[in-house]
């Protein structure tokens, strides 16, 4: 599993599998499941992460010295 956040579109994404994505399921208004051709979850993609505390406001990485 990956996990890929862009700070840009505040857009965090869960990447479960390589398999090419055929159809997607919308849980909510922000948040996007992503199936492959056998129905099995390749994806799952969660707009606004850190307005929706799915992410910490900041991480280690983010605070400057």
């Amino acid at each position: 599993m990956n996990r890929i956040y862009s700070e840009d579109t505040d857009t965090l994404m869960f990447v479960f599998s390589d398999e090419p994505i055929a159809d997607y399921v919308d849980l909510d208004y922000q948040t996007l499941l992503e199936l492959d051709c056998d129905g099995n979850p390749a994806a799952l993609t969660i707009e606004h992460a850190r307005e929706r505390k799915v992410l910490p406001e900041r991480t280690a990485e983010e605070v400057s010295a």
